[in-house]
């Protein structure tokens, strides 16, 4: 098990039009269909339906613990979301082409001193990424990515008006729960009578644990050996937060391939240098732990000399380099001037998929419609068209909103961050389309209601697959309040 990570809209100049904090209602004709089913339910029903979510939720193993112990499952949003064919090979290919980029700029990290400027990481962070870039091979390239954006399903039939707030390319999280989320909500709703919704990979993406899967294989190979032991590495002193590691071992192991969850001290070293668990050789290291626990460990005095053998040799997925998801990563993407080597075809992604973003500081920057602006000034000035973020944190901790925040509080934030330069973001407002969905009344049965919904985009030579969280809070998170949401595919039939 392991904690949440440490911390770590469209403003066009003055003239330009506040965004909308919330999007449109993106609700097609089958979610209709869907919600008017559920809320013809009767309470005893809509009683029913819920039990079945829970007793399926706890026995997929759909839950976190909290640090008092107790163990919590994670809501389900009861109504799916069911993407077209032309949208997930859309964003298939998009994922794929900034995998591709982002490789890159890892690559270059170590020696541009741009990148090392706005990727900042601790001089111990450094010593490890310097350590697997003497792997064999591309370790750059052996990340495992999770693409958080938001997406409008129902009007936008090409998928075409994405936007990606960030990535998560190390411990990423939602793996199992998105596969579980699928298989419990797709019984449940035939259980009430909704047919036609299927988990085909053809109309509801991939099971992100073959994606991972698929990731894992590859890598084996391209290290000339077949996929026999994946060792998921995690502080298992860690006894809160979410608990997605055993599950996806078991996954592992019913698809074939042995796999355990293994604490980063408890790695052992032959004779010859291999790196084993258990007597077990490892093929392939699943990296559940930020090099900053890892670091943490080592200054406890914990010897860890087999895991930095594991990361020289190149068995780590992700590799150190996934340790560069930093927000300021849009920065870099969006900013011609620091990365000019992107091709036509990348640059009219990166232009359409990545909102503005710079690192704060007391800085002139080029501003959202290109002209120089004071950034502070312009911070101070157009709050309701942005976002602050920590640089390097996750799960929504410390995300300030414009368009919800006072002045005061806004200004507050922004000294905050101008006092740590280059430690948090400034980020362009995305507005966040709303899912229509449905909550229990009173009475006991379902009434419709608005929800936001976001996603996180997974893909491998394996395919695409979805991750869905649903609040009623614009920063959706499942560790604040959030839930999950299915992503479904209609049947053939």
């Amino acid at each position: 098990m392991r904690p949440a990570k440490k911390p770590r809209p469209s403003a066009r100049g003055a003239g330009g039009t506040t965004p909308r904090l919330d999007g449109p209602i993106d609700i097609g004709p089958h979610d209709r269909r869907i919600v008017a089913r559920l809320t013809q339910l009767s309470p005893a029903a809509v009683q029913d339906f819920q039990g079945a979510i829970r007793e399926a939720s706890a026995a997929h193993a759909l839950d976190y613990v909290q640090d008092s112990g107790e163990r919590i499952l994670i809501p389900v949003n009861p109504v799916p979301v069911l993407p077209t064919r032309r949208q997930l090979g859309y964003l298939a290919r998009v994922v794929r082409l900034l995998n591709g980029i982002v490789a890159r700029v890892g690559e270059a990290r170590l020696k541009d001193p741009v990148l090392q400027a706005m990727l900042e990481l601790s001089e111990a962070e450094l010593e490890w990424l310097s350590l697997a870039a003497q792997a064999p091979g591309h370790p750059a390239r052996r990340v495992f990515h999770r693409w958080d954006a938001a997406i409008e399903l129902s009007n936008d039939i090409g998928a075409g008006n994405t936007r990606f707030f960030e990535v998560n390319s190390v411990d990423v999280g939602g793996v199992h729960y998105a596969a579980a989320t699928r298989e419990v909500l797709l019984a449940a709703l035939e259980s009430v009578g909704v047919r036609g919704l299927s988990l085909s990979s053809a109309t509801a993406g991939r099971d992100p644990r073959a994606v991972l899967l698929a990731h894992l294989r590859e890598h084996a190979r391209e290290r000339g050996r077949e996929l026999g032991f994946v060792a998921i590495a995690e502080n298992q002193e860690f006894d809160a937060g979410v608990t997605e590691a055993p599950s996806l071992a078991r996954y592992f192991r019913e698809h074939g391939v042995d796999a355990e969850c293994v604490d980063p001290r408890h790695f052992e070293l032959s004779r010859k240098k291999v790196v084993t668990f258990g007597g077990k050789r490892v093929d392939v290291v699943y990296r559940n732990i930020e090099l900053r626990d890892v670091v943490d460990l080592e200054s406890e005095g914990h010897d860890l000399r087999a895991f930095r053998v594991a990361a020289q040799q190149g068995l780590f997925f992700s590799s150190p380099h996934g340790e560069l998801d930093h927000k300021s990563l849009w920065e870099v993407l969006g900013a011609p001037d620091h990365w000019p080597s992107l091709s036509a075809a990348e640059r009219r992604v990166v232009k359409r998929h990545i909102p503005w973003t710079r690192l704060v500081a007391e800085r002139n920057t080029q501003g959202p419609a290109g002209n120089m602006v004071d950034l502070p000034e312009y911070v101070r000035r157009f709050r309701k068209r942005l976002v602050l973020k920590p640089n390097r944190s996750c799960g929504g901790q410390g995300v300030t909103i414009g368009p919800v925040t006072s002045q005061r509080a806004w200004e507050s934030t922004l000294a905050e961050a101008l006092a740590a330069p280059c430690s948090w973001v400034v980020q362009e407002v995305i507005a966040i389309p709303r899912r229509r969905s449905v909550t229990v009344t009173d009475r006991g049965d379902f009434r419709a209601e608005n929800v936001f919904g976001v996603y996180g985009l997974f893909a491998s030579s394996g395919g695409l697959a979805i991750l869905g969280r649903a609040s009623r809070n614009p920063v959706v998170n499942v560790m604040q309040g959030g839930g999950m949401l299915a992503v479904l595919g209609l049947s053939d039939r």
